[in-house]
């Protein structure tokens, strides 16, 4: 039996969509622009930044948000191809707009999946008796032409998902009730909060990274907390709290102190 989402559930989700834009700092451009003159400089392939490096940054990109393709449309990505070999040119000029647009319209089209998803979840209305495939791995495969598109990809999909998890009950003779509905609501909805949270220092990691991996797979940016927190790593400084913590919808929840832990000692 596939269970149905509760009416918070569906509301929490469509809420959630009505994501806020981020736009670069000020001074963001000045540092693309300074990576933009270290990387031909010190990297150890001494290549320009050119349009050949512009175009590898922007398929990077455009993969880290939506490696699968199945949430862009096909004219996004036509509209996106316009800068293709610019953003060499962009960074030079202490532009960086072209990674928070990314992020930008990627969280739209989100949330517009989202929306889709979790109606369609609410509904139960998954139809096992009649022939249909789905393509797991897509990242070879064209992004949808059309929200139509998009949104029948994503039918097979979540119908996907659902049988699984009612054939894994059968074979391990569960005789709970599959709430599978649910259970990708509460999926999603923590896929959703990740991929939408990041603030624009975390954008522009993603994007000064994608221009670095350029270069080499192996090469990254580091914004300041990031750097900090990898430094903290390496110097064997990092402190825990002492509790066990998991994802709970999208929040941290506490699941376990640990005795004799900073959180433990201090009650």
């Amino acid at each position: 039996m596939i269970g149905k989402i509760s009416v918070w559930g569906l509301s929490a989700v469509l809420a959630a969509s009505a994501f806020a834009e981020v736009e670069p700092e000020n001074y963001y451009g000045k540092i693309g622009r300074r990576l933009g003159d270290m990387l031909p400089r010190y990297h150890v392939l001494q290549q320009p930044l050119d349009d050949s490096i512009s175009r590898k940054a922007w398929t990077n990109l455009v993969t880290f948000y939506d490696f699968d393709h199945s949430v862009f449309l096909q004219s996004d990505l036509e509209g996106f191809a316009k800068r293709q070999t610019l953003l060499d040119d962009e960074i030079r000029a202490a532009d960086v707009s072209f990674g928070f647009d990314v992020h930008n319209l990627f969280c739209q089209r989100l949330g517009e999946r989202m929306e889709f998803a979790t109606n369609l979840l609410a509904t139960g209305a998954f139809d096992f008796s009649s022939n249909e495939t789905y393509r797991v791995k897509r990242k070879d495969a064209p992004w949808p032409a059309t929200r139509e598109e998009a949104e029948d990809l994503w039918r097979r999909r979540l119908k996907n998902e659902v049988l699984v998890q009612i054939l894994n009950a059968e074979l391990d003779k569960s005789t709970n009730t599959v709430d599978a509905a649910g259970n990708l609501i509460k999926k999603y909805r923590q896929y959703y909060t990740v991929l939408t949270e990041p603030d624009e220092e975390a954008v522009l990691q993603h994007y000064l990274s994608a221009l670095s991996q350029a270069y080499d797979p192996h090469s990254d940016y580091l914004s300041p907390t990031s750097k900090e927190d990898f430094d903290m790593e390496m110097n064997l400084s990092l402190c825990g709290v002492g509790a066990v913590l998991q994802m709970d919808e999208g929040a941290l929840k506490i699941v376990e102190v640990m005795p004799g832990g900073p959180m433990d000692v201090d009650g």
